[in-house]
C-alpha cells in the first residue's frame, strides 16, 4: 500500500508513518517544514510527491493538529478570535483542503480499489467536560466528523472510503499540557479508564489508523472509530 501521511512529524503522525512502514507499506511523510498543507495549496503539492513518488496513492492520513490554549481558545464567552481563526485554519481548513485535493487523485490510482483516508480527529468532539471546554478547537473537531462523511459519501461509488480514528489524551507534546496538569491528570482513571490512569501511546492510536486503512475494514466508511481508552462511554 502507497501511504501519504500528513503531519508525520508530530507525534500520532510520526507514529502512524512508523507503523505502517513497519508493516511493509510505502510510506511518505510530509509536514509543516516540507510542505505546509495549512496553507492554500499545500495539499495539491503533498498528493503531487507522494503519486511522484511512489507512483501512486492507495491511502491518505490527516494527522495534524494543534490547540489554541496560548491563543485564547476556552468557553465560548471568552474564546478569543484569534484562537477561533488560527485552530480552525489548522485543524480543519487543513482537512477540507486535503480531501478536495486527495478524492480525485484516490479515485484515478489505476486499481480498481479507490484506496482509503483516515482522519485523526478527537473524542472531545462528542464529550464535554469541564476542564476542556474549548470552543475552537471542539467545534473544529467536530466539523473534521461531518466533513469526513460528506467526503465519504461521495467517494463510496469510486471505492474511497474515508474515516476518523477519534483518541482521547495522547503522550504527544500537544497533550503535554494537560497530562502534567495534576489536577487532569488525577482525573485520568475517571476519564480514560482502559488506561488505568495513562494516557494512549501515540502507537495504539496509529494501529487504529492502519486497520482503517487496510482491507480488513473495506465495508467501513463514514465511521469515526474512537480509540480513547473508554472517554467516550462517559
Amino acid at each position: 500500500m502507497r501511504v501519504l501521511v500528513c503531519g508525520g512529524s508530530g507525534g500520532i503522525g510520526s507514529a502512524c508513518a512508523a507503523t505502517l512502514t513497519a508493516g511493509g507499506d510505502d510510506v511518505v511523510a510530509v509536514d509543516r517544514d516540507t510542505i505546509d498543507l495549512t496553507q492554500p495549496g499545500g495539499a495539491e503539492k503533498a498528493i503531487d510527491e507522494a503519486v511522484g513518488t511512489m507512483g501512486g496513492l492507495d491511502g491518505v492520513v490527516h494527522a495534524i493538529g494543534r490547540s489554541g490554549r496560548s491563543l485564547g481558545d476556552g468557553p465560548v464567552s471568552t474564546c478569543t478570535d484569534e484562537a477561533w481563526r488560527e485552530v480552525h485554519r489548522v485543524n480543519l481548513d487543513s482537512v477540507f483542503w486535503l480531501l478536495r485535493a486527495a478524492l480525485p487523485a484516490l479515485r484515478g490510482n489505476g486499481d480498481g480499489d479507490g484506496g482509503s483516508i483516515v482522519l485523526v480527529g478527537s473524542a472531545l468532539a462528542r464529550t464535554l467536560d469541564r476542564d476542556f471546554l474549548t470552543a475552537a478547537y471542539l467545534t473544529s473537531k467536530s466539523a473534521v466528523e461531518t466533513l469526513a462523511r460528506a467526503a465519504a459519501f461521495e467517494g463510496a461509488p469510486d471505492g474511497v472510503r474515508v474515516n476518523v480514528v477519534a483518541p482521547g489524551l495522547v503522550e504527544t507534546p500537544m497533550a503535554a499540557r494537560a497530562l502534567t496538569d495534576p489536577a487532569i491528570s488525577g482525573r485520568l482513571p475517571e476519564l480514560m479508564p482502559l488506561g488505568r490512569g495513562s494516557a494512549s501511546s501515540p502507537d495504539a492510536v496509529a494501529a487504529a489508523v492502519a486497520w482503517l486503512l487496510s482491507p480488513a475494514s473495506a465495508q467501513v466508511t463514514g465511521a469515526v472509530l474512537p480509540a480513547d481508552g473508554g472517554w467516550s462511554l462517559r
